[in-house]
């Protein structure tokens, strides 16, 4: 069949690759897809850069990367590291019964979602994460052990702060992009109100989109209502002082982006987070 004028070939992402990989503690599969440089690696082994939601966000790390908490490392435009993001057959860029599934804790309450019916699996994706993916690729890759960086949005924040506190010592540093903070009645918030969040991070984003509770443009009362519950900015503001207090020597940022709503948070952060995971000796 004629497609037109030109020959046409299929698209493809420079030092890109994927594949499928099954879960003994989740019973799930996932699809991996793959950015190595083309240089050597480091004698230490390549940093590497964790991103959930990854058919969402995989492309989005081709574009212009820019400089954040830390210098790109010499000698590479936003450092050089692997990013590994972890997606879900089909290629979907967002499976929202598999999100829930995976990203959340275990709810105590109502969990405020009207799209998903199964919440809970965050210690067990995690485990996958760290006990059968990271070795998987650590067979076939020179990684660094001591350079991970966990990104997360939305859902995928709620797990990326979960994890900083819950089970610290998986990763070093950590971006959580516009976390689900009202899950479950507010239980992230309540567990770090009463309990200091402690972790041995090396630094930490917690960003939002100011039009996520605060629209620049007028909205129907019921949208301003569902915004105001929530209270993404309010939560997120409070959750990175209460982090930021309980531990003083991490190095920690909080965005308020202007004029960015909830999914602009994703291209936010996924430009943003490669300077933070493949950044300069000062982040050691």
């Amino acid at each position: 069949m004629s497609r037109g004028a030109g020959n046409w070939q299929p698209v493809v992402m420079p030092g890109a690759e994927t594949f499928e990989i099954a879960s003994a503690r989740t019973g799930e599969a996932y699809r991996i897809l793959v950015r190595v440089p083309a240089e050597p690696a480091p004698a230490r082994g390549w940093p590497v850069l964790w991103m959930l939601d990854g058919d969402a966000s995989f492309p989005l790390v081709f574009t212009q990367p820019a400089h954040g908490l830390f210098p790109p490392a010499s000698g590479a435009s936003g450092g050089a590291g692997v990013v590994v993001a972890i997606g879900f057959p089909g290629g979907a860029p967002f499976d929202a019964p598999a999100r829930s599934r995976n990203y959340t804790p275990t709810p105590d309450s109502e969990t405020g979602d009207s799209v998903s019916s199964e919440f809970g699996g965050a210690s067990d994706f995690l485990y996958f994460l760290t006990q059968e993916l990271r070795p998987a690729l650590a067979a076939r890759l020179p990684l660094d052990p001591g350079r991970n960086t966990l990104f997360g949005f939305s859902y995928g924040g709620l797990f990326t702060l979960h994890t900083l506190i819950a089970h610290p010592g998986h990763f070093q540093r950590y971006w959580a992009a516009s976390p689900s903070l009202w899950f479950s009645k507010g239980l992230m918030m309540r567990r770090m109100r009463d309990t200091p969040p402690v972790t041995d991070a090396q630094c930490l984003v917690v960003t939002v989109g100011r039009d996520e509770q605060f629209p620049t443009r007028p909205l129907p009362s019921a949208r301003m209502a569902h915004l105001a519950r929530r209270a993404m900015v309010d939560n997120i503001r409070e959750a990175a002082g209460l982090i930021a207090r309980a531990n003083p020597g991490l190095r920690a940022e909080l965005i308020v982006a202007a004029d960015h709503d909830h999914f602009d948070m994703l291209m936010h952060g996924a430009r943003r987070v490669q300077a933070m995971a493949f950044g300069g000796d000062e982040a050691e």
